[in-house]
Order: structure tokens, then sequence, then C-alpha cells
């Protein structure tokens, strides 16, 4: 993604090498130069107008924008990019084929999915992939995640982007030959490991113990009570059960993906501006985590010039 420019606490924008030069910066040297090198360093899936699975994902226009439009962004915005290849630093393993297991790691993929007369190349890198006793299959993707946002997963499971981004995964680890019965999603973070249809011992922070209603209906223990405070406040250890990924069929999949394969491919060989995301994701992203939000304003505003 063509990230060029720092932004400034004060809105100025810089180029890195100023930035690095800076004397009073609002992040570490160590940091800032990290940041910098990753950014020049980008898997070749992510840049230019390939499409990846990554891109079928979230807001097809923002992915379009940050493919064509040299934009400036904070320096702290790009961690969570960084702290995700950290991650998987961490995670990776050497491939390995023995009688029982199969085991491939940060595996390349590539299928064309036909759309009429076309045929278009999807692309996608599998964090790991086992395939057990040649006859169970088992795609595993790791995320990255901040602390706050653990909770959301204990209670709920896997966020609906990453379900549909490992079906997809799963569809081109289909097409190249590997089967795939079974679906993980780790979520790490600084302090906890999350994964996917699994038992997890989770602290709740509360003056009374939790019950296994609303948010915490998945709870499959009583809670124990660990440690009280003065304030008031107990610590209780209770154990949730996180949903298993679900598993689409192929029909499922591929309409899922097909508008969007469409969507993409005909912004980047025609310059047709990807529709705004839906709603729920506009209610999120756009003023806090789009990088390119003032160059969709302006396109949005000339539209709503013309229709007006």
């Amino acid at each position: 993604m063509p990230w060029t420019r720092v932004k400034c606490p004060d809105a100025q924008e810089h180029t890195f090498d100023d930035c690095i030069a800076c004397d009073h910066p609002c992040c570490d040297i160590e940091i800032r130069e990290a940041l910098f090198a990753h950014n020049s360093n980008q898997d070749p899936t992510h840049v230019g107008t390939s499409i990846s699975v990554t891109s079928l994902i979230g807001c097809l226009r923002s992915t379009y924008l940050e493919r064509v439009t040299d934009y400036a962004a904070p320096p702290m915005s790009q961690w969570y990019s960084l702290r995700g290849e950290l991650i998987h630093k961490l995670v990776e393993h050497p491939d390995r084929d023995d009688p029982d297991t199969l085991r491939r790691s940060e595996m390349s993929c590539l299928s064309l999915f036909k759309t009429g007369t076309d045929e278009i190349p999807i692309s996608g890198r599998i964090d790991s992939y086992k395939l057990k006793f040649l006859k169970h299959g088992t795609l595993k993707d790791w995320k990255s995640i901040g602390d706050n946002g653990m909770q959301f997963i204990v209670y709920e499971g896997a966020k609906e982007d990453h379900i549909w981004q490992t079906n997809i995964y799963a569809w081109l680890l289909r097409r190249n030959g590997f089967r795939v019965d079974h679906i993980e999603i780790a979520y790490l973070s600084l302090m906890a490991i999350v994964k996917t249809g699994q038992e997890i011992l989770w602290h709740e922070y509360l003056a009374a113990a939790p019950s296994k209603t609303g948010k915490r209906k998945r709870m499959v223990s009583i809670p124990t009570l660990v440690k009280e405070y003065p304030s008031g406040r107990k610590k209780w250890a209770c154990v949730y059960r996180v949903p298993e990924v679900p598993i689409y069929d192929t029909e499922t999949i591929e309409d899922f993906m097909r508008p969007r394969i469409l969507m993409l491919n005909n912004a980047f060989k025609h310059g047709t501006m990807p529709d705004m995301a839906d709603e729920e994701t506009r209610a999120w992203k756009c003023n806090e985590y789009c990088h390119v939000k003032d160059q969709c304003d302006e396109f949005q505003g000339e539209i709503n010039v013309e229709d007006s």
C-alpha cells in the first residue's frame, strides 16, 4: 500500500526521512525505522492490482484507494500491521512431511476465478496447514488483537470478516488439491491466546459472580472467586467455550467472492470506484481507521453533486 508520508500530531505532513530526523518524535526512532522498513517490503500480493484474499474482506473502496493513492498517516497507525508480522514470525514453523502428518507454514496459493469469459487470479498466503494421517486437513490462521478486544472473541467467537477470510483460504486450498475439514483461528494479544473451538480460562472483574446469560451465554463452568479487592471488586475465574469456525460450502463462498472480485477487478482495470462499505463497517472505520477518508469523501461529494 502506498503509504508515502507521515502525518504528525499537528496534522503537518513530512517525508519518512524528515520523520527519522525529528527532534520531538511521537514514538521511538526504533519503532519508526521498523515501520518504514516494513512498509517498503510489502507482500507483493497486497500491492498493485493483484487481488488477494485479504483484499476481498472489509471496505473495498479503501482497499482500492490505498493501492492507487499516495497517502499520509501517523506512524503508529501502521503498528497493527507490523505487530501482525511479528506474531507470524513467532509461530512460523518449518515444513514437514512424515508418515503421519504433512505440515505447511506460510504457504502461497493461487487459483483462477471464472466470471463470464474472464479468469481472474486470486492469491492468498496460508498461515498454517496440517494434514493428519492424510485424512484430516486443518487450516489455521493467526490474528493479532488488542487486549481490550479479546473479550469479544471469548464471548462471541471469531469476527465475521475472519470467518469469511478463512473460508476463502479453504476454497483456495481445495483448488490446489488440499482437503480442509477444520478451520481454527488463533487470536493473540500480549496477554492471552484464544482459539476458536477451544475452552478458555477467562478472568472477570465484577462485584458479583457473572451469570451464564447475554454475552456470557457460552460460559461452561461455575465461576470461581480468585481474589477480593478493597474496592469491593472481585476477580472470578470462568471457563468459556469459544465457538468453532463454520465451514461454508463452495457455492456459498463463491457467491460471497463473486461481487467483490468483480468490483475490485473493475476498479483496477477501469478505475471504477468500488461501493462504500456497509453502514456497520463505516461506523467504526471511517473516522479513526481509514487512511484515505479524504479521497473517499471527495469522490462521494462529487457523486452527491451530480445526483442533486
